[in-house]
């Protein structure tokens, strides 16, 4: 197993050139994403202060439990608001899990950008995946932090993402 990706048991780490907007729009149900953990929405660690306050947030403000400091909402319905009117703008983090979790994300994990994920970050928030039967982490910034379960060739394929050239900037 190369040091080079960041594995925990069936969980890797990896980077994308896209955002959380953008990976909702694509993103479909397979029975393991059926709730989604807010918790960083365009920087603001406290989503839940939002609830009743933003504009982007009132589509699913009712549906919408408060746990921690994040928000608790169907996977299904934040996807469908995000399509109709955009919520994630950049620097958001967004946890996808079967069943809600019990236990509120822990203070100091987080997947944001503009940083990769390394050894350090990862080892903060696997355990907590794991114990929370999280599929999916998603963690906007510069391009898109991602954890997800995975297995096989998958997982090699996904976790060398991580180590992918950043985009050059397009001449203006």
């Amino acid at each position: 197993m190369s040091e080079k990706i960041l594995r925990h048991k069936d969980y890797v780490a990896g980077w994308l050139d896209t955002t959380v907007h953008d990976f909702l729009e694509v993103l479909s149900d397979d029975g393991s994403i059926r709730f989604a953990l807010v918790t960083c929405l365009d920087s603001n660690p406290n989503p839940a202060s939002l609830r009743l306050r933003s504009p982007e947030l009132k589509p699913i403000a009712s549906k919408a439990q408060v746990l921690g400091t994040g928000l608790l909402v169907p996977a299904a319905s934040l996807r469908e608001a995000d399509a109709r009117t955009r919520i994630f703008f950049g620097f958001d983090e967004v946890w996808f899990f079967p069943e809600p979790p019990a236990q509120p994300k822990p203070p100091a994990a987080s997947v944001i950008g503009p940083t990769r994920l390394n050894r350090a970050r990862f080892n903060k928030i696997r355990k907590w995946m794991a114990d929370s039967a999280c599929a999916l982490a998603l963690g906007g910034g510069e391009g898109l932090n991602f954890v997800v379960r995975a297995s096989g060739p998958a997982s090699a394929l996904l976790g060398s993402s991580i180590q992918q050239p950043e985009p050059a900037l397009a001449p203006a």
